[in-house]
């Protein structure tokens, strides 16, 4: 994703449309900036709560080498109370960071001045809307206010609609015979270019929401949506943006990055994820995986605002996606990339890596260290040329330099591993973390390998 590009479309925008909202939910009945602190937080959760017992963390940061750890639970609210008070000086840099990027300062007064900001807090779930009220009521004066947390989670929906410029996500999942009889994996590399704030402050944040399914994401201070994740029974996720055409996109309905983030909370299996995205009403183009480790099953969700495409996991064990349509009656509702085009080139080299008769096939042998070599891979099969390591932008590999994270999850195992800090990402080491000892358990063993160099 390149934010200038969007931007330049946002302010085209607000040059020839004034503030309008699309939102089905009145924005007065939902919880804005202004909303007194006093006004009741989360529902109480049932009685009985089956996951009451898969955590022993209290809320807290801890840090591992460049990656910060951040552990919230309770209430959304309360989780928001507790991002602020424990990541507060994160995020001040951050709303600083966001205040004087020369393109990112653009970001909340475009979308405030578009109705961006009304649609978010309108459209948003509760959750969402819950614990970014909990930030703003910490770091508002700060900065960090509750609406630049709604912005940063009503991202997808507000770029897609304004034009996102080029992107390029690539993510792929392998079982049985493709893993010769190994574990599941699912790997994933998230670009979005150079910003260097996500850059600097990679934050593993551990949620534990009440009555809730306790989950992991990857992301950044402030983050309140999901863009890569993995959750207690075993399902890990991730999003590729697409571009659908016009006419399949719309700014009334649900974000599908905090769709993602509904179903860490709440999905045991992929049928029930099935279920959701079928009949959820959806926002705008977007691919999104999901892996079940517990019941080997998997799939890429192609996905516009009125339609829906799903790849699952075929009998060779390997599903994989990069940034367009490839189920043919979701193609007609794509863009059009042409022949060359990065996600084109990603997507042919991942049949090259992936498929059993690929050219450079790690077909039955792939596990977390062919799954790094696959995300750390720069051969552009179109060019046939080796991007060089010091490039400074995507050449149409799957290892582009402006990958911001890179992640290997074993969702069977509730493990995952990390690359980050400086760009190229993937080229760093990928480091370990399980579920367990994210969640406190006192008997965790360590990540096996505690790193991938």
């Amino acid at each position: 994703m390149r934010l200038a590009t969007a931007l330049l479309a946002l302010i085209a925008l607000a040059a020839c449309s004034s503030s309008t909202t699309t939102a089905d939910v009145p924005a007065t009945d939902v919880p804005g900036a202004d909303v007194p602190a006093d006004v009741p937080a989360d529902v109480a959760p049932d009685a009985v709560d089956p996951w009451a017992d898969a955590t022993s963390y209290e809320p807290g940061v801890e840090k591992r080498g460049n990656v910060t750890v951040l552990r919230l639970k309770g209430t959304a609210y309360e989780m928001g109370k507790q991002h602020g008070q424990l990541m507060h000086d994160q995020l001040v840099i951050g709303g600083q960071y966001l205040d004087t990027d020369p393109t990112l300062s653009l970001l909340e007064p475009l979308a405030a001045g578009n109705g961006y900001l009304e649609d978010g807090t309108a459209q948003s779930y509760d959750d969402i809307r819950e614990e970014c009220r909990g930030i703003g009521e910490v770091m508002g004066a700060e900065g960090f206010t509750y609406d630049r947390c709604i912005a940063l989670a009503w991202g997808d929906v507000m770029l897609e609609n304004t034009g996102a410029g080029s992107i390029a996500c690539s993510q792929f999942i392998a079982t049985g015979k493709a893993t010769g009889g190994g574990e599941m994996i699912h790997g994933r590399s998230l670009d979005w270019g150079k910003i260097d704030y996500l850059l600097e402050y990679p934050t593993v944040i551990v949620r534990h929401p009440t009555g809730k399914i306790p989950y992991v994401v990857v992301g950044f201070p402030g983050n309140v949506a999901t863009y890569n994740g993995i959750n207690a029974a075993g399902i890990s996720c991730g999003s590729n943006q697409n571009s659908a055409i016009d006419s399949e996109m719309a700014r009334s309905g649900r974000s599908e990055i905090q769709m993602m983030n509904e179903m860490l909370a709440n999905a045991t299996n992929l049928e029930q994820i099935k279920t959701f995205y079928a009949t959820e009403e959806r926002t705008v183009g977007n691919n999104i995986v999901f892996a079940d480790g517990d019941h080997d099953a998997g799939a890429v969700f192609e996905l516009t605002k009125y339609h829906m495409g799903v790849r699952e996991i075929d009998d060779k064990g390997i599903v994989f996606v990069t940034n367009h349509y490839t189920v043919p009656e979701m193609i007609q509702y794509g863009v059009g990339d042409p022949e060359g085009a990065s996600t084109k080139s990603r997507f042919m080299r991942l049949e090259e890596l992936l498929l059993p008769d690929g050219k450079d096939t790690l077909y039955g042998t792939i596990n977390l260290e062919k799954a790094v070599q696959v995300l750390r891979d720069r051969w552009n099969p179109y060019t046939q040329v080796m991007a060089p390591a010091d490039q400074a932008d995507d050449q149409g590999t799957i290892s582009g330099n402006a990958c911001v994270y890179s992640v290997v999850f074993a969702p069977k195992r509730r493990a995952f591993w990390l690359a980050s800090g400086g760009q190229p990402i993937p080229m760093n080491p990928y480091q370990g973390f399980t579920l367990e000892e994210l969640f406190g358990k006192t008997d965790a063993a360590a990540p096996d390998p505690v790193q991938v160099p």
